[in-house]
């Protein structure tokens, strides 16, 4: 599979996380559990696939960067879909909350996604200034989460956004404009 298509692929699967993580959640408490069931575990598999497409594409310049990012996605997708299946059920007795599981993925990814903007600042895959909008809503989002566990609801969804801007800018970009613009010696 070529570059441009493993990234365009990346681009996909970071747009449909939102809706299928989302949308998931809403249905969980539903008639349709099951539909909120399988749409959280399919947003499992599109971040976990994510961090599988991206690593060798990062690995050509930063092998750690990949491996980190790769841990990172792996980690997001096995705690929200732990996430999701305790919601539904006691889930093997375990006391901890489905909230726990999902605000662990999501500082999980936060914190293994910076070297990945990093590289993204120096990679020209994308403009510069988006790889940093990446940094600033990578911290914000686990402090977001920090925010969310000790009941700051409010300041927690604020501090989201520019993290949610930079997914969606990113996912966009991959999609709709492939990376040969900016990263021709990735074309083998």
């Amino acid at each position: 599979m070529s570059s441009a298509l493993k990234l365009q692929i990346v681009g996909l699967c970071i747009l449909t996380a939102f809706p299928l993580f989302g949308g998931g959640q809403a249905l969980l408490e539903s008639e349709l559990h099951w539909l909120g069931l399988f749409m959280c575990l399919s947003n499992s598999v599109a971040v976990i696939t994510i961090g599988f497409l991206m690593r060798p594409v990062i690995a050509t310049t930063t092998p750690r960067t990949g491996n980190i990012y790769l841990v990172a996605r792996i980690t997001e997708g096995v705690l929200l879909g732990i996430s999701a299946m305790a919601f539904q059920s006691s889930f093997l007795g375990f006391t901890i909350t489905s909230d726990v599981f999902y605000q662990l993925g999501m500082i999980g990814l936060g914190i293994g996604s910076l070297p990945m903007c990093r590289w993204l600042i120096g990679s020209k895959l994308v403009p510069p200034m988006l790889g940093r909008l990446g940094v600033v809503g990578y911290l914000y989002l686990v402090a977001a989460m920090i925010a969310s566990a000790n009941g700051l609801e409010k300041a927690s969804m604020a501090l989201l956004l520019p993290g949610a801007v930079f997914e969606v800018m990113f996912g966009f970009i991959l999609v709709l404009r492939g990376r040969k613009a900016w990263m021709p010696h990735l074309s083998r």
